[in-house]
């Protein structure tokens, strides 16, 4: 079996550490993206809600982006 001398040596560990911050990266934005995809799905769930459903847990329409907000927090 041959020794591929392009595989090997500090340039190998240059590419797997940009590898992994590339994957660090991707993660993060799509962590990001989904919770503002949750954010959105909860705000208009909540605004889709009547305003005697909203009275039944204690909030008012004004107060619907305060809320979701701390439901996210709590998650």
């Amino acid at each position: 079996m041959a020794f591929n001398t392009h595989t090997a040596g500090p340039e190998r560990g240059h590419v797997v550490g940009t590898s992994i911050a590339l994957l660090v990266w991707v993660g993060t934005k799509a962590k990001a993206a989904l919770k503002a995809l949750q954010m959105a799905r909860m705000l208009s769930t909540l605004s889709n809600l009547s305003d005697h459903q909203l009275a039944q847990i204690s909030i008012s329409r004004s107060e619907i982006p305060a809320y979701a907000e701390k439901l996210m927090a709590d998650e």
